[in-house]
């Protein structure tokens, strides 16, 4: 009697057990959200910059993740940070990303394109976001594609407040070896940096069509910056994407930084078949960028 007694008491506590966990499958519940365009001073100049939130009615918080975009190109990067932002959102972290000196809706000249200028771009941007209502300072991340992948490290490896990183085909290389291919040699590189040195600026017209005057300061900030040595400071989960056919950032440059994250409590690797330096977003080839925006929305989403 005192057995049976028993197991029916064990069998009622399993149903009570059971009614109290979450169902898994319940559809995740998304978050409505507002994007706001406006610009932050920074440096003495205001800085565009897309400020997404999600929108709810009390005082909940919400993470925040840093968008920083690759080298000439804008805050939206042909609408996948601005994908990458909105969906976010949906899950309910909010997202902050900037045009860096001569891109975007920026007003300045690219002259002033120089890690320095865009690394305190980034810290304006991400405090302006946090000074923002709802936002919890102890859950921010940071994205970073190509360029922005270099300054990502960078900035995360000097500032404790980043708790989760993602980048995108970074330009990690040490100094300014991996800039020489880009500008056509090294010579070429030397050429344009004297020219900067004794007129202000470089013209220079990128692979893709682009026409910039790059100043002296980028290339000197190139040349002492060391975001490898910055990889192996992080302690923080990173996800490091990269498209295998890139021809810009080598796939090697990615597989570096994952042998030098020794520190981070987490590396995932994510390689996209097929895909160049672009993931998709300057080509008819949206499903390379699904996948590029997909997998990160899902890494935040689950660790911030």
């Amino acid at each position: 009697m005192k057995r049976h007694f028993a197991i029916i008491l064990l069998a009622l506590a399993a149903i009570v057990l059971t009614a109290c966990q979450p169902d898994a499958r319940q559809p995740q519940v998304d978050f409505e959200f507002a994007s706001i365009e406006t610009s932050v001073p920074s440096r003495g100049v205001a800085v565009p910059v897309t400020f997404v939130h999600p929108v709810t009615a009390g005082n909940k918080k919400f993470p925040l993740v840093v968008l920083a975009h690759g080298h000439g190109g804008t805050r939206n990067e042909a609408g996948g940070f601005t994908q990458v932002a909105e969906r976010l959102a949906t899950l309910g972290i909010a997202s902050i990303r900037m045009d860096f000196p001569g891109c975007g809706d920026s007003v300045e000249s690219f002259a002033n394109n120089n890690m320095s200028n865009m690394l305190q771009d980034i810290e304006s941007s991400r405090d302006f976001a946090l000074s923002r209502p709802n936002i919890d300072p102890n859950r921010v991340g940071m994205l970073g594609f190509s360029m922005g992948g270099r300054l990502a490290y960078m900035a995360a490896a000097k500032d404790s407040s980043y708790k989760v990183l993602v980048t995108w085909a970074a330009g990690a290389a040490n100094g300014a070896g991996s800039m020489f291919e880009f500008v056509g040699g090294q010579d070429a590189y030397d050429a344009m940096k004297l020219q900067a040195a004794s007129e202000g600026f470089a013209p220079f017209t990128t692979p893709w069509g682009q026409h910039e005057e790059l100043g002296l300061q980028f290339f000197t900030d190139l040349e002492t910056s060391r975001p490898m040595d910055a990889v192996g400071k992080l302690t923080v989960p990173l996800l490091v994407l990269y498209g295998d056919q890139d021809q810009v950032v080598l796939p090697a440059v990615a597989e570096a930084v994952i042998a030098a994250a020794t520190s981070s409590s987490e590396v995932q690797r994510h390689v996209i078949e097929g895909a160049d330096h672009g993931l998709g977003l300057f080509t008819d080839e949206p499903h390379y960028t699904e996948e590029a925006v997909s997998t990160t929305v899902s890494f935040f989403a689950d660790r911030l």
